[in-house]
């Protein structure tokens, strides 16, 4: 009798704090957004709580004042429309299902506001995925309990996390003071951080990440960054807006693809990570030819995961178009290793020898 109560006080506990995910889309042509829904509410309910909550946090005051969404405002508040709802279950198909991780808020919007994003789906589902999006300050109507509930579910429903681009991280995040980090908002950072670093610990879906998205994995695996390249490291203007050679290392998976070792890659970025040669975690498999040369690529050791400094998503070539393929591929490649136990055990052996 004991322990059929204790089971149903268990039960009633987490149903509590239930928080499950569902999928809005503002208008045709805006991304698929994943917001958590709570006990006893409605869509439309948990969506306006989020946008509450946005417009009334004091510490997300900058991520709103953006110039790139003042005229999506009514009286200083971030306005939106109610557009669709849908229920986020398991994936039915065998595409590999990405969560694209975001961090600003015109990526809620359709382009020209999210054009970032809309450019990210498109060249994924080109190349054989399902993509969804995960907001910036996904958790901001959660406690904590149902915040790591509620990324435990999507960790589950997703085969690959890809982080993207955007502003600096908070240097408070890798245990260091601010000196030439640009426009830091702690608050959406430590959200973005808690996803990012629960998606790659569960060690089940594969993670990719372009320029802050390779910084934030960096961070979440617990590395830290240089805060400006070009003051600290003597490092080339051309990452700043411009294109420049790498060398990438063909024996990893990702470089694999080409026929050379001098890649031409694209650059908008003034951060880079700090990754030692022999680290447990990463293989730096790309550095620019700087004198002290910047990491552009890390590969992690335990196969799950590529991340890049530059933008592929940006490149409308032969070298873009590989890379973001390959990214699919090796979701995909993942995937059907995770169902079938005896092909995971030789990938990973495969990684190790």
């Amino acid at each position: 009798m004991k322990n059929i109560i204790l089971l149903i006080l268990v039960c009633w506990q987490f149903a509590l704090y239930a928080a499950e995910p569902f999928i809005w889309k503002q208008t045709p042509d805006s991304a698929p957004v994943i917001l958590p829904r709570k006990d006893n509410q409605t869509y439309e309910e948990a969506l306006k709580e989020y946008f509450q909550k946005v417009n009334e946090t004091p510490s997300l005051a900058d991520l709103l004042n953006r110039d790139d969404i003042q005229n999506l405002k009514v009286r200083d508040n971030l306005a939106f429309k109610k557009g669709t709802f849908q229920e986020l279950s398991s994936s039915s198909n065998q595409k590999p299902r990405f969560i694209v991780v975001t961090n600003e808020l015109r990526e809620l919007y359709a382009p020209p506001h999210g054009v970032k994003v809309a450019r990210i789906i498109k060249r994924l589902e080109a190349v054989g995925a399902e993509v969804l999006v995960l907001p910036v300050v996904h958790d901001l109507t959660l406690n904590a309990k149902e915040s790591k509930e509620f990324r435990d579910k999507l960790v589950n429903l997703f085969d690959a996390q890809l982080i993207m681009g955007g502003n600096d991280i908070d240097p408070y995040l890798y245990g260091e003071k601010t000196t030439y980090a640009k426009s830091v908002i702690r608050r959406r950072d430590v959200s973005e951080l808690k996803f990012v670093r629960q998606f790659i610990e569960s060690k089940k879906g594969m993670n990719f990440g372009i320029c802050r998205g390779h910084q934030m994995c960096a961070v979440a695996n617990h590395k830290k960054l240089i805060q400006d390249i070009q003051i600290v490291e003597g490092a080339s203007e051309v990452h700043l807006n411009g294109d420049h050679l790498i060398d990438a290392d063909r024996s990893s998976e990702i470089f694999s693809i080409f026929d050379k070792d001098k890649i031409l890659v694209n650059s908008l970025h003034h951060q880079s990570v700090i990754v030692p040669e022999g680290d447990s975690v990463y293989k730096i498999i790309a550095t620019s030819l700087d004198k002290n040369p910047i990491v552009e690529g890390l590969e992690f050791r335990n196969g799950l995961g590529v991340t890049l400094q530059f933008h592929p998503e940006l490149m409308f070539n032969e070298t873009g178009d590989k890379i973001l393929k390959k990214f699919v591929d090796m979701a995909i490649k993942n995937k059907q290793a995770r169902a079938n136990p005896a092909l995971c055990g030789k990938l990973m052996k495969s990684f190790f020898n």
